[in-house]
């Protein structure tokens, strides 16, 4: 997947929550932006040479601006510690254009469920939804008042009471995630966005509705390999690439990426964890292990796209389209 890139200057900086940061990126020269949808995300380079992975927050009508905000984590490796003590007003930063792989799908109404940080992808989607007067609902948990992102602003939205707070330190409960599946009707579809161990616990509770619930990973969650791997997955295979010819023998210890790396072949990557999208390759032949948290069961299944920061093979040959 061909991803462009730009370089915006850094027009406002705000201390949005405690450890969250807002930024805003808009055109030097006052051109219009790469326009994206709800759920669309940018890469952003930065200068100790890391690439992170923000969602875009502001309304996706807007086409002068992109708006994302950063979470300090106290575990950085100096991608959030980076932004939140070097990044100044009136920096240039190279980012991506939008990519979105949390794309809303059409539905009667939608059900929002974020925990923290990760209601930056779902402020978008709600923005959308009013304008296009859809029914929607918001369940977001977060430690505390004070750490609560964009508290203000979702309470002026909240005029028909379809916003639901739970704050952690104020309400001894978790949610009732269980519930919250069941209270959903067939022609809801729930999205999702934060810590792990809710959006495992969701993706546990909602099962048996698995086609109509949504993930955005910021992290990839610590699975058992073992069962996470189908007794189809070999070892040792052959990764052929369409476009030079060449044969790329993939060792298990490896990953796709790391085997074609080895060999001097450039491809794009980020995260290397198989939740951001930026290695997907076209599959020309040969099954896939699919091992991301990107592709959705239907597309894993379909067997056309894969990740290869992750994803292994089920076939002694993977021809890809590289």
């Amino acid at each position: 997947m061909t991803v462009g890139k730009l370089k915006l200057r850094v027009t406002d900086i705000q201390c949005e929550a405690k450890g969250i940061l807002l930024l805003e990126l808009r055109d030097e020269k006052k051109q219009a932006l790469p326009s994206f949808t709800p759920g669309s995300h940018i890469e952003i380079y930065l200068a100790n040479g890391l690439t992170r992975h923000y969602s875009l927050l502001n309304s996706s009508v807007e086409s002068d601006r992109y708006v994302f905000s950063v979470s300090l984590d106290p575990n950085s490796q100096g991608g959030s510690a980076f932004i939140h003590q070097k990044i100044k007003l009136g920096d240039m930063l190279s980012v991506s254009t939008p990519r979105n792989h949390f794309e809303l799908v059409d539905a009667e109404q939608y059900c929002f469920i974020a925990g923290g940080i990760g209601i930056t992808p779902i402020l978008s989607m709600i923005h959308w939804c009013i304008a296009h007067q859809k029914k929607w609902t918001l369940y977001y948990s977060v430690r505390n008042r004070q750490r609560a992102a964009f508290y203000e602003s979702l309470c002026a939205l909240n005029q028909e009471k379809n916003i639901h707070f739970h704050f952690n330190d104020e309400q001894a409960d978790l949610l009732n995630l269980q519930k919250i599946v069941q209270d959903n009707a067939e022609n809801t579809h729930i999205y999702c966005c934060g810590p792990n161990p809710l959006m495992l616990a969701l993706k546990e509770a909602s099962a048996d509705i698995a086609e109509r619930v949504h993930f955005e990973w910021f992290n990839a969650p610590k699975l058992n390999t073992s069962e996470n791997k189908t007794e189809l997955a070999i070892l040792d295979f052959t990764v052929k690439l369409a476009k030079s010819g060449r044969d790329i023998l993939v060792k298990p210890e490896q990953s796709i990426l790391e085997a074609i790396e080895a060999q001097g072949v450039e491809v794009p990557f980020s995260c290397r964890a198989g939740i951001c999208g930026a290695c997907e390759c076209r599959v020309l032949r040969g099954e896939p292990e699919h091992l991301d948290m990107v592709l959705s069961d239907t597309e894993k299944q379909g067997n056309q796209r894969m990740m290869i920061c992750v994803s292994r093979s089920r076939s002694p040959v993977l021809e890809l389209d590289l």
